[in-house]
């Protein structure tokens, strides 16, 4: 009888002890998955971009959003897709050759069957857990227009670049965007090509718990194309304006009308990403990283990122005003302040790499009436990182810390 009593006691130690162990596995598992709230027009916003070029382990994306979070960040802005390529699990294109660059030396070429294999981890679900974990939102950044970037094709058949080869921007001679150092990009007046960046951005966002959607190069980059020809002049890109237009087949086609349609066509994506994406998971929120002016990002860009903002496109603009000339920030800040008309809609994006110490960051930022929100470019500015180039001397750390201090104290007081 006495040891029965003992075995059920010692039964019942096990059984709390297990139950307990249970419920805290829970707990720190509900933590770790458990996402933010979700980021109202009203709310801070202390953002910060990591590009692909930052990781490419398990253990660097959790020692940059420890770094993040440690900072006093609010959102991490993740890139996911930087030419036609992913940077998590996809069905639709090819993974990124960045994160393979660790695997080689300069005897050893990247091959197919090697991108087609994988990193071993997905970056994104890993980015999502981790930025969760810390009480961090994290949006997937996904460059838009560019299709490759680099003299050398892309390893994989796959990829669009080589996969789909109709989507190459070409000029009045029909001959394609070459190849160069800068991006070269898709020609966005094709509806297959929309289809395929709608679909990319809706697998994002249903398959993974990002907080938002982060649109990048979704403009049309007149700075890689020269003046030389005009893009898009192809016969198949003015049929497709002359359809469009209610035009007669042989209708004359110049090139001021042609930027003026793809323009509107650069918006029907947008419009579209967040009516057939971003609206398939309720909480996720739309920006969109934009010219540093909004004249210049319409007129030269042909991106029409105050109606965007304006009319509810996507929930807030990110102009990219990176200087350290003081002047020239706060003129282009004021120039988005009065083409913005909805409250939390514009949320000015600074270049932390371009100044020398932190103080100079916390001025601009401080030239927004709302300072709680804003966007630093970039993390490799303030911290190590994996991104070729990036220096792990004394000096640079100094310089890094000359940033980051003053920063860190502002975004933690």
């Amino acid at each position: 009888m006495r040891w029965s009593r003992i075995w059920l006691t010692i039964a019942a130690v096990v059984g709390v002890l297990f139950v307990g162990g249970c419920r805290a596995a829970e707990e720190v598992e509900a933590v770790f998955t458990s996402a933010p709230d979700r980021l109202g027009p009203a709310d801070p916003l202390r953002g910060v971009w990591v590009t692909r070029w930052d990781y490419i382990t398990a253990d660097d994306v959790r020692t940059i959003m420890r770094n993040a979070a440690r900072a006093g960040f609010t959102d991490v802005f993740w890139q996911v897709r930087g030419q036609a390529d992913a940077y998590y699990e996809s069905d639709l294109e090819p993974w990124g050759e960045a994160l393979f660059r660790a695997d080689n030396d300069d005897k050893t070429r990247l091959t197919a069957e090697r991108v087609r294999r994988g990193p071993g981890y997905d970056p994104l679900a890993t980015a999502v857990r981790q930025a969760h974990r810390r009480g961090l939102r994290l949006h997937a950044w996904m460059n838009v227009m560019p299709l490759w970037k680099g003299k050398a094709e892309p390893v994989s058949p796959a990829h669009p670049w080589r996969a789909k080869r109709s989507w190459r921007l070409k000029d009045e001679t029909g001959a394609e965007q070459p190849l160069s150092d800068g991006y070269v990009i898709a020609n966005p007046v094709l509806e297959d090509f929309q289809d395929h960046v709608v679909a990319v951005a809706r697998d994002i966002v249903t398959r993974y718990k990002v907080d938002g959607l982060h649109l990048d190069y979704v403009r049309f980059m007149p700075e890689t194309l020269g003046g030389e020809h005009w893009y898009p002049g192809d016969a198949i890109s003015r049929a497709l304006y002359r359809q469009a237009n209610g035009l007669k087949p042989r209708a004359e086609v110049g090139p001021d009308a042609m930027r003026a349609w793809v323009r509107r066509r650069i918006t029907d994506l947008v419009r579209r990403i967040g009516r057939e994406a971003v609206s398939q998971r309720e909480g996720v929120v739309l920006t969109a990283a934009v010219w540093r002016r909004p004249d210049l990002a319409r007129d030269q860009q042909l991106q029409d990122a105050a109606a965007w903002a304006n009319r509810g496109w996507v929930d807030a603009v990110v102009p990219m005003i990176y200087t350290d000339n003081d002047a020239q920030f706060s003129s282009d800040l004021h120039a988005w302040s009065a083409a913005v008309r909805r409250r939390g809609a514009m949320v000015p994006g600074i270049g932390v790499y371009k100044h020398a110490s932190g103080r100079q960051t916390i001025g601009q930022i401080r030239m927004n009436p709302d300072d709680s929100r804003f966007v630093l470019f970039a993390y490799s500015a303030l911290f190590v990182s994996r991104a070729p180039g990036s220096d792990d001397s004394l000096e640079a750390e100094s310089d890094r810390q000359r940033r980051l201090v003053p920063l860190r104290a502002m975004m933690n007081r």
